[in-house]
């Protein structure tokens, strides 16, 4: 019962003067869209790189690409495959869409 009530203090909690409560936050965050992108045959000397921009390993046994992956904002979308094209395929035709 005292983490219930901790945690629903926290909820409503103002988050640093901004107005909004933590629970607030959250639903903004629900609404917006993202996309998760598969940096499928990125050479293997590129993992730190992907690693430090916050990509995640998929060993592929859940059913995704064996590969790195990361979740971002959709309107990202264009910068993040900037990066990959540029920094870690190092082929700008790189996705043809």
């Amino acid at each position: 019962m005292d983490d219930c009530s901790a945690l629903l203090e926290v909820l409503a909690e103002n988050c640093a003067g901004l107005g909004l409560t933590p629970f607030a936050e959250l639903y903004q965050a629900s609404q917006r869209s993202r996309i998760r992108i598969f940096a499928e045959s990125s050479p293997f000397d590129m993992k730190d790189h992907l690693k430090a921009r916050g990509y995640r390993w998929s060993d592929g046994s859940d059913g995704r690409p064996k590969c790195w992956w990361t979740e971002i904002a959709e309107e990202g979308l264009d910068d993040e495959l900037r990066y990959l094209r540029s920094e870690i395929y190092r082929w700008e035709e790189a996705f043809g869409f």
